[in-house]
This record gives structure tokens, sequence and C-alpha cells, in this order.
């Protein structure tokens, strides 16, 4: 029972994340009334907020070194006012009513507030590089910089950094919370959308019912939910959520060029602009969703009979400017600061391409699909939706439609190109992490679903007339589903990250005292190394893991390097190691042994759990 318990209860220390992410999304909240107009489109608030702040901190960080933390007080003040005068004026911050659908997703909350790093690439990039902003108050350069360092923009560390700011000191796990806001807010946005292409009110107060099938658009019925994406530090969510308030926010635009919403047309041009403006400073390969959208945007406004395409396009620069802005500002920061030292992506020679593997990799694709249909078979729904639209674009739905297909086709083709250019060829033949680079597209299936789903209820004369049983058994499934698939939320509790997280966390308070730190793992794959290195925040620390060929002339001479004071953290064991050590080791015990002249002095040793696989 106690082992159940565990799952969900990590100490009162939990309700720290979730407490600082509610609270940095009030603020966001505050900052996005702050920089929008009177008719901004209130659910998307916090990424209006989260545009603002990704803005001034690239624009003031690029130029001015260790801003970041002044920078955090100003957006702190600006926050705050924002607050005051929504409170002042009556406005709202969020829809009315949005803290149930926060209510109902408190055992998630609580659950991701329990939670350890446990992903690969959290500890080699997003949690040092959220990390480095704390510690420095600015941005990386050539001369002070981070181990895993690859150039991506900074827009989602920079949430992580004002969680850290406002906690004190940085939460390894604040980005779960934040990815789990950001699902929850994009669900209610989607879902008032819905209501609105289908041609019903808009839903003005979140009762329970409703809360209810936010959570549940935001988790159980969303294609893209992937526990061991959403609750790490990955950027994909924000990748993605982003995307989908770009074309939500787009589809408002258009409505409101047409005259079926009476309200200003450049407030909502410069909303678009924000949330724009974001996706591009989340990833530079967003670049491609970016153009994608305008060009789908384009589209709709040409077919549509409702919009004068010289109004629409006298828009187009206050939409696209501050976008591109950005985007060559972090290019020319990347250029001039960081020579050398950015790791990003890029094409190969033209010669070089696979372009005689392009059955294969067509075929890959192909047969990640049908394994991922719940989220490629609306898709291609969406995909005929959108050619009909093409010929006769009357409907919101027939908007919404193109506008998610064309997003969608764009990041396939997006793909395509990079497995044929730019990675090799046994990568490129499996179409490598196929899935995972959807789901930074994926609300785009959650858009679609909740769209049809309203769509085809429209003819309803209430959307009230569901069964009385339905709305209760909602809520209960909302708040039940944390607790019956618990154990798989809880992924990192899978053997054997939890015993080389303790073991490092052990060893983090002495990390200043032990010197310089080498770790064995002759048997695993280097994540213990991995998670070593990010607890004792030692980047470059040497290690010997299953694909270092470790013979026992190998073992021997990486030992030899070792000086008086030098310790060693042994995970796993080869043929050898006794003799060099002085003692039988057992593979059911970690070991931190010190280098003395002549000799291996044992320091600590740790049993492994009766889970852990040797």
């Amino acid at each position: 029972m106690n082992s159940w318990i565990d799952l969900f209860y990590a100490g009162p220390q939990q309700l720290i994340p979730v407490v600082v992410g509610l609270v940095l999304w009030i603020g966001l909240a505050g900052l996005g009334y702050l920089v929008t107009g009177r008719d901004r489109i209130v659910e998307a608030n916090v990424f209006f907020g989260w545009a603002a702040v990704s803005t001034l901190f690239t624009c003031v960080g690029i130029f001015v070194a260790g801003a970041f933390h002044v920078l955090s007080i100003l957006v702190g003040i600006l926050a705050l006012v924002g607050i005051v005068l929504a409170r002042l004026r009556g406005d709202a911050l969020f829809v009315p009513g949005a803290w149930r659908v926060a209510v109902l997703s408190l055992p998630l909350l609580l659950i991701a507030g329990a939670m350890d790093p446990s992903q690969w690439d959290e500890f080699s990039h997003w949690l040092p590089a959220s990390r480095f902003l704390i510690a420095s108050n600015g941005f990386p350069t050539a001369e002070h910089t981070f181990e895993g360092f690859a150039g991506y923009p900074y827009a989602w560390p920079f949430l992580m950094y004002l969680g850290g700011q406002l906690a004190g000191g940085f939460l390894n796990n604040i980005g779960y919370q934040l990815n789990v806001l950001m699902l929850l807010t994009f669900a209610v946005f989607a879902l008032r959308a819905a209501f609105a292409m289908a041609g019903k009110p808009r839903v003005d107060l979140i009762g329970w019912p409703f809360a209810a099938a936010a959570a549940l658009v935001a988790t159980a019925f969303n294609p893209t939910f992937v526990q061991k994406i959403v609750l790490t530090a990955y950027s994909d969510v924000s990748s993605a959520t982003v995307t989908g308030a770009a074309i939500l926010v787009g589809y408002f635009l258009l409505e409101r060029l047409a005259g079926r919403e009476a309200k200003s047309t450049w407030g909502s041009a410069w909303q678009l602009a924000l949330v724009l403006a974001l996706l591009i400073n989340i990833r530079q390969t967003n670049l491609s969703v970016f153009l994608a959208l305008v060009f789908a945007l384009g589209l709709i406004a040409w077919r549509d009979a409702d919009i004068r395409l010289g109004r629409a396009a006298s828009m187009l620069p206050l939409i696209v400017i501050p976008a591109i802005v950005l985007y060559a500002l972090w290019r020319y920061y990347i250029a001039t600061r960081l020579v050398g030292l950015s790791a990003e992506a890029t094409l190969r020679p033209f010669a070089g391409w696979n372009f005689a593997e392009i059955p294969r990799i067509l075929g890959s694709m192909a047969e990640v699909a049908s394994k991922k249909f719940a989220f490629f078979i609306p898709m291609l729904v969406a995909c005929g939706f959108a050619v009909r639209a093409l010929l006769r674009c009357r409907t919101g739905f027939d908007r919404i439609a193109l506008l998610v297909s064309v997003v969608f086709a764009a990041n396939l083709a997006f793909l395509f190109i990079t497995y044929l250019g730019h990675f090799g060829r046994d990568q490129a033949v499996t179409a490598v992490s196929f899935w995972r680079y959807n789901i930074d597209v994926g609300m785009v299936a959650v858009i679609f679903l909740t769209a049809g789903v309203l769509w085809y209820w429209r003819g309803r004369t209430s959307f009230d007339t569901y069964p009385r049983w339905l709305a209760p058994v909602a809520i209960v499934l909302v708040v039940a589903l944390p607790f019956g698939f618990a154990t798989k939320l809880r992924f990192d509790y899978e053997p054997p990250k939890p015993h080389y997280i303790a073991v490092a966390k052990a060893l983090a308070p002495q990390a200043s005292a032990l010197g310089n730190v080498y770790v064995m793992d002759p048997k695993g794959t280097g994540e213990a190394a991995v998670i070593t290195r990010y607890y004792l925040d030692r980047p470059g620390m040497p290690w010997i893991s299953a694909f270092s060929g470790p013979t026992p002339q190998l073992i021997a001479q990486y030992l030899d390097n070792l000086k008086r004071g030098d310790h060693v953290l042994i995970h796993s064991t080869r043929a050898g190691m006794d003799e060099i050590f002085g003692q039988v080791l057992d593979e059911r015990t970690s070991y931190l042994f010190r280098r003395e002249p002549g000799e291996w002095l044992l320091v600590r040793t740790w049993p492994k759990p009766a889970d852990h696989p040797f």
C-alpha cells in the first residue's frame, strides 16, 4: 500500500511546483491582458503573456548580459499591473469558471509535483539550459555555456526560469506542471472555439461538466498525450499548444475580417503576431509551421467571399514582422556570440541526400502512422475536408479543416525533407522519431476532433440535451484516471533510473569535495552518467558504458588516468575490475572508490533494489 501511496505523495515539497505553476500562470495571464487590447481572446491570455516574456527576454538578452533577473522583476510588476487593471475594469484574465478545470486536474498536477526527472534529453539539454539561466541570468556564450547546448531558442526555458525565480531556486519538475497547464488551457480554447464554429454561443461560464470535458480533451481524448513527453521538461508540448493557439487565433482573425465577429481586426492581427513570435522562438524548426500557417490564412482569405483580400493583405506586415525580426535576432546571436558552439541540425550537401531510400523512408513513415492511427486517421479525414474547402469554403468547419490540414501536411513535408537531407541512411530508412516530431504539431488533431464532434452535433436544439448521467461520469473519470493509471504516469519509477537518481542525489551535497568523478557502467547505456552529471553539476564528466567497447584493456587504461583524490562511481562490472579494485565487486551494489597512492579506497556503497535489472 505504501508503494502505491508513494506514487502520489512525495512529501509537502511536491506542492511547491504546483503552487508556483499556478501563480506563474496567473501572472502570464495578467501580462497577456496588459499587452493586448479590449477585444483580446481571453482563452489565449496566457499565450499572449508568454509571448511578451519571450520577446522581451530574447531582444534584451541578446545585447545585454546578465539582464534576466532585472527583466523578471519588471515582468512581475507588469503582470501585477495587468491583474489589478483587469480587476478594476471587471475584465476576466481567464474564462470565468476556469478554476474548475484546475481543481479537477489536481490529481494529475500532484503526480507531476512528486516526479523526478528521468529522461535522457531532460538531463542532456532542457534542464541544464533552464538551470543555466538561473545561475547566469543571461544567455550562454562561447565563453560561458553548459554541456548539451544545441542552439535552441529559449521561449520554453524562460518559463522554467521564471518558475525558479518565484520558488527561490530551480525546480527540476516545474516544466511538468507547466506542460499540464498548457494542455488544459489549450483544451478550453479549443472547446470554446468549436462551439463558435458550430454556430452555438460560446460557454461564458465554465461549469463542472465543461471543466470535465476540457480536462478529458487535454488528456484521455488527446491522441498525442504521451506521458513520457508531457511529464518531462521537453519542449514538445509547448510547441504543440502554441501551434494550436496560433491556428485558433488566426481563425478568429479571419472571422473578424469577414464581419462574422464584430470585434477589432487590428487587435486580432496583433494577437496573432504575438503568438507567431512565440511559436518561432520555441524551436528553429517551427519556421516551417509559421510559413505554413501564414500561407493557409492567405489561402482562406482568398477563398472566402466575405473577406476583402486587400484589407487582409494590409495586415500581413503586422502579423509576420515581429516573428521574422525575432527569428533574425536569434540567428544573429548564434552567428556572432556562439561561434563554434551551436550544434544545430543542418542539411547535408545535395549529392549526399538519401534519394535512393525514398521508398523505404515513405514505407517507414506509413508504418509508424498505421500504429498511431488515433492521430493520423483524423488528420487524413481533415485533409479530405480541406480539399473540399478549396472548392467551397463556406463554413467555419471548412476553414478550420483547411488550416489544420495545411499545417499538418507542411510538417509531414518538412520531416520527409529532413529524412532525405539531414539524417544518415540508417536513421532515415527507419524514419527515426517520426511519431515524436508529429507530436510537436499534435494540437491540430485536437482542434479538428473537437470541432468535428460539435459540428456533427450542431443540429440539436440545445447542447444541454446529453443524458443526465454523462456529466457526473465525466467528472468522476477525470478525477479517477490519474489514480487508475498512476503506475504508467510515474515512469520515473521505472528501474534502473530511481537507483541512479538516488545515488546521484546522495553525492550531490558533497560534490565540491569529491574532486574529479568518473562513472563506470560498462553494462549500461550511459544514462547513469548523464543523471550523475546533472545532479552533481559536472559537465564533461567522463564515463564508460556498454557503447564504449569496455574491454579489460580499455577499462585499465581509463582508470590509469585517475589521480590521487579522484573518485570513480561504479554501477556495473566487467572482467578484470575485481583485481584492479582489490575486492570482489557485486553486481547488486553500486560503489564509490577514491584513488590513493597504490590503492583504491572504498568510500561508500549503495545496494541496488530488488527490481534493478542486472
